[in-house]
């Protein structure tokens, strides 16, 4: 049963749910005494059918809707799990941390971005969709407060409701309360998880099919480690834990006679050169004072003289629960840059151009190429999805000169931002409704993918 449907009050002195014959007929037989639930709260009722009522309604007793706390004015689906009714979709989205906050919001002429997205997209949710704020989450009484989006009015109403059957965290929480809800909701309370360089390094390495696309990844714990790794490896970075935009990165590279170091200061390529260990450790020791550094293999990735290249695959969970790819565009470093982030003066591409000449490939072995990054990208995601419940993600992934397939990382809060800038504007309108559509699949609505919905990959 997929259609949408509306939902209509019956006086009926029974907890009922009645529906038009040929919708009653889609249920099983035996479902004349079962169980509707919406979110956290459930209850009993007979099944009836009823010849006045339209197949696109459900009747209620004036009883249930008022117990399940349900908008009459929402477009609602029904799905059936083991013999019991979900309606809904119903879903809460966090997005502030105080009533007074969220209240502003709501009322602005001009709501903010995260209310008007949820506008745009729920046509493609339904159901209920809940704008909360951390305060209006009632442990004590398993109720929250918050504000709904009534589809009709295409204003926000305000209620108390049960808690929904997802979480989405679209703000800060205090510890306490994110906690709370993890344990509450477990893998339906999800939300962009931050994860370190280093312990992505270690989760990736522990899937032995990812082992030879990862670069020698060290963690820094002395300014000696850099000077050892150095001279083993030739050229290393040195990265920022928890850097993100290429910010904080360092190249060093051993010369036969000397050291230098190369990094991007004030949007211009700055190098220093040492002529002993003893001025690169005094470097070292002046500059990296924290631990929270990786040190990591150089990958020839200058396919262009003095230009690195690597390119960036986006990939969403979509309402099946499935990860997809959804498209992957070429990054171009500033020439004489040693990283290839926009925000230190790269530049965006398309991808497969970039391939086809860069690397003198024919349209079937670029495409080859591709099948594998993507194949490639998508495990090493479900790998960091063992640990972290994560919806999206951007692999930063790059092809040496002998067409080896490096992961140089994942990015999960901003991964497709400037997509369009590279032509593929569909990359960016199907991430706008990840979120929501993977909601969707977490609150019991799941799309079922045929083979013939599997799309072609995305450049």
């Amino acid at each position: 049963m997929n259609s949408i449907f509306k939902l209509i009050p019956i006086n009926d002195d029974s907890p009922c749910l009645m529906l038009h014959p040929n919708q009653r007929n889609k249920l099983d037989e035996t479902m004349v005494n079962t169980t509707i639930h919406f979110g956290f709260q459930k209850t009993e009722v007979i099944c009836k059918q009823l010849d006045t009522i339209k197949e696109n309604e459900i009747g209620l007793s004036n009883s249930v809707i008022e117990y399940l706390k349900l908008p009459l004015e929402a477009d609602y689906e029904i799905a059936i799990q083991n013999g019991e009714i979900i309606i809904g979709p119903f879903i809460g989205v966090l997005i502030t941390n105080s009533q007074k906050k969220l209240k502003k919001s709501v009322n602005k002429l001009k709501q903010i971005k995260k209310l008007k997205q949820i506008k745009k997209q729920y046509r493609f949710v339904r159901g209920v969709i809940l704008a909360l704020s951390e305060e209006g989450v009632d442990e004590k009484n398993s109720r929250v407060h918050g504000y709904y989006y009534n589809p009709s009015s295409k204003k926000w109403e305000e209620g108390t409701f049960p808690f929904p059957s997802v979480m989405v965290k679209r703000t800060s929480l205090s510890n306490d309360k994110k906690n709370y809800l993890k344990k509450l909701y477990g893998p339906r309370f999800f939300h962009l998880a931050g994860i370190n360089k280093w312990k992505m390094y270690q989760r990736l390495r522990s899937n032995p099919d990812l082992l030879p696309h990862l670069p020698k990844t060290f963690l820094y714990k002395k300014p000696e480690d850099i000077l050892k790794y150095l001279k083993e490896l030739g050229t290393i970075y040195v990265k920022p834990l928890s850097g993100s935009q290429g910010i904080g990165i360092e190249k060093f590279i051993a010369e036969h006679d000397h050291y230098c170091v190369k990094f991007r200061q004030k949007k211009k390529n700055t190098t220093i050169r040492f002529s002993s260990d003893t001025e690169l450790l005094d470097y070292v020791n002046s500059k990296f004072k924290s631990k929270n550094f990786i040190i990591q293999q150089q990958i020839d990735i200058e396919i262009e003289k003095n230009h690195p290249l690597d390119f960036r695959i986006a990939l969403i969970k979509d309402q099946s629960g499935q990860w997809e790819d959804v498209g992957m565009v070429g990054r171009k470093g500033k020439k004489g840059s040693g990283i290839s982030n926009l925000s230190s003066g790269g530049r965006m591409h398309n991808a497969q151009s970039l391939i086809l000449t860069l690397f003198n490939l024919s349209e079937s072995e670029a495409l080859s190429i591709r099948q594998k990054m993507s194949e490639i990208s998508i495990k090493a995601v479900k790998e960091i999805d063992k640990y972290d419940s994560i919806f999206k993600s951007g692999v930063d992934i790059a092809i040496d000169r002998d067409l080896r397939i490096w992961i140089i990382e994942l990015n999960n809060r901003s991964p497709y931002l400037k997509f369009s800038k590279a032509g593929l504007k569909s990359t960016n309108k199907i991430a706008r409704k990840s979120r929501m559509l993977y909601a969707k699949y977490l609150a019991g609505f799941p799309k079922e993918k045929k083979d013939s919905e599997q799309s072609a990959l995305l450049w």
